[in-house]
């Protein structure tokens, strides 16, 4: 594998935000994906503006960023880029994990080879696959580094889940999950919890025999939770339900940016990070997947529950002595007023519970996604 640890500036940060497109009239998904990239066409932006797997979905992905504040701003002005090319094709966009009422059936699937062939291998796995995700990635000096960070960061996913859950509804119901998102996902092949690895070598040698064995063309066919993405020089972070809220998004690649920094500086003074029992890291992602920030969560330190508040409350204490290095504190200090008004899950039970619509609830995530741009 071509490997590009170390090209970018340590920590260095990309985000990469998946919005529905929505009809303006009914909030209903709709499939504009190539008016949309055809209004783009040409542009600055042309190559950070992508379809995916459905033809309502469109990703955008910020430059590579310096710090969380510049990320901030690249990704405040695609969304503003996108909300108004959007609304030139008569639709809108939102942000959220789910949307609330859209059926799978309904959507078309965007006509390209790799996503033509995801259908035909996975049929009804890859088909119910509406669902929107919020990924980041960190950029870091050596592959020996990136394995040991990302074995180290495993443990504290669900807190990341926990802090993101926004996907309560499901083909028009509440499911009783935080992150629908999370467990519509989870069929896939070689989806969830990635393994620990003893070394960077380890996870050449299991790329290399799967694309040996014709399991997957090459390691972007391997969608863990988090994964190392060499060709980029980044670990990526792909557990997080999309953010309606830009300052969500500011708060959680702080926190992200954060821990890796912390780990990074462990390793390079010959620590050894520690690595826990992959089926209670798996116990932790069920109770945040099924109850987001009302859930309680092993502490493996202890092997005691606490709240999850307050286990995320750790980590950003954890953290805050690399945030303040890298320039990040007061994003990270956002982490308290998300933690104040509950995650996007919470927000969006509560329109459902006041208004009895999802409808209702469909406008709002519209409305808050571009509120601030």
């Amino acid at each position: 594998m071509d490997q590009n640890f170390g090209k970018s500036a340590p920590f260095s940060l990309g985000v990469e935000e998946e919005f529905q497109i929505l009809n303006r009239e009914s909030y209903e998904l709709v499939s504009r994906i190539d008016e949309i990239l055809l209004a783009f066409e040409g542009g600055e932006k042309e190559k950070r503006v992508k379809a995916e797997l459905l033809q309502s979905v469109v990703e955008v992905a910020t430059d590579v960023a310096g710090t969380v504040g510049e990320a901030m701003a690249d990704l405040h002005d695609l969304r503003r880029h996108l909300r108004d090319v959007v609304q030139e094709t008569d639709a809108l966009i939102a942000s959220a994990g789910t949307h609330p009422f859209s059926r799978y059936e309904h959507q078309e699937v965007t006509d390209r080879p790799r996503y033509l062939d995801l259908i035909e291998s996975m049929r009804w796995v890859a088909e119910r696959e509406l669902i929107f995700g919020l990924h980041i990635h960190v950029g870091l000096d050596s592959p020996g580094k990136a394995i040991a960070c990302s074995n180290a960061l495993r443990t504290y996913l669900p807190e990341l889940l926990a802090l993101s859950t926004n996907s309560p509804f499901w083909q028009g119901r509440a499911t009783g999950l935080a992150s629908t998102r999370v467990k519509v996902f989870e069929p896939f092949p070689r989806a969830g919890l990635p393994p620990a690895f003893a070394s960077y070598e380890e996870f050449e040698l299991l790329v290399e025999r799967g694309i040996k064995t014709n399991s997957f063309e090459d390691y972007t066919y391997i969608w863990w939770d988090l994964r190392p993405h060499p060709r980029l020089g980044t670990i990526e972070v792909r557990v997080c339900d999309a953010q309606t809220r830009i300052e969500s998004v500011a708060a959680i690649a702080a926190l992200v940016q954060s821990l890796v920094a912390t780990f990074a500086a462990a390793f390079d003074r010959g620590e050894n990070l520690p690595i826990e029992p992959i089926t209670l890291v798996a116990e932790n992602k069920w109770r945040a997947a099924r109850a987001g920030l009302n859930a309680k969560l092993i502490d493996f330190a202890s092997d005691t529950e606490r709240p999850a508040p307050e286990a995320v409350r750790a980590l950003v204490e954890y953290g805050r002595p690399a945030a303040r290095e890298l320039g990040c504190e007061r994003e990270l200090d956002e982490i308290e007023p998300l933690l104040a008004r509950g995650s996007g899950a919470d927000e969006q039970l509560r329109i459902y519970e006041e208004t009895d619509s999802l409808l209702a609830v469909a406008k709002w995530l519209n409305e808050e996604t571009v509120r601030t741009l």
